[in-house]
Formats: C-alpha cells, sequence, structure tokens
C-alpha cells in the first residue's frame, strides 16, 4: 500500500486542485510525464512541483493550493483519510486515475469530492482569486 507522507499528501492534493482550475489541457508532453508519473505515484511524487513550476497559470493555482493547505493547519490540511487507512488507499488511487488518464486537467474537473479537506478563502472565490 501506498505510504505518503503529510506533506507529499498536501502537495499531491494541491497539484489535483490546480490541475482542476486549468482552464486549457496541458501540453502533450506534461501529460504523458503525469501519466508516467501516476504509473509510480510513490517513486515520483516529488516531480509534480517541477510540472507545476513549468506552466505559469498551473504553477500559480499550485501554489495558491498548496499555501491554502498550508494555512489551514496541520490536522484540517491533511488528508482526511489520515486515520482510516482504506480511505486514504483511496485518495491516492483516485489521484493514479486522474494523472494516468488522457486528459488530466478533464479527469480533476470531473473528480466531485476534494482529495484533501483544503481551506478555502471564500473571500478569494468572490474575487476570482482561488
Amino acid at each position: 500500500m501506498p505510504t505518503l507522507n503529510p506533506q507529499q499528501e498536501k502537495n499531491l492534493a494541491a497539484f489535483i486542485t490546480a490541475l482542476g482550475q486549468q482552464d486549457n489541457a496541458l501540453p502533450e508532453a506534461l501529460q504523458k510525464q503525469l501519466h508516467a508519473i501516476g504509473l509510480n505515484l510513490e517513486a515520483r511524487i516529488l516531480e509534480l512541483p517541477a510540472i507545476a513550476a513549468s506552466l505559469p497559470n498551473l504553477n500559480q493555482a499550485y501554489q495558491t493550493a498548496l499555501s491554502d493547505t498550508q494555512a489551514a493547519g496541520a490536522p484540517a490540511a491533511t488528508f482526511v483519510a489520515n486515520t482510516n487507512q482504506f480511505d486514504s488507499d483511496k485518495q491516492y488511487d483516485r489521484a493514479v486515475d486522474i494523472l494516468t488518464a488522457d486528459d488530466p486537467v478533464q479527469a480533476a474537473r470531473r473528480s466531485r469530492t476534494p482529495l484533501g479537506q483544503v481551506a478555502s478563502n471564500p473571500l478569494k472565490r468572490i474575487f476570482g482569486r482561488g
């Protein structure tokens, strides 16, 4: 079973959140790279911040989502399932499904439930910055 530390879980949740906020599909090369990462996520999760940094819009959304998880505090910012290994495994599998999809942006958008409890700033939503 996957074993991600709390910071890796935050990074993964922020990345998936940022993917879902993109207006357009990622370039094909990045989609292929995400697919490869998704096939071996536990070993390659450290590559996600570099991928986010490669596209300005994705990086901005990623940094915002990451700062929201950091500002939420330790217990609330971690995966909801930290107390339940089964739920954590389901969230990990869901992230793998999103990363290995033909279009990860669309897969992240279709995802109904959030990967983790990420605090949301209502003012950012109202003013279009979150």
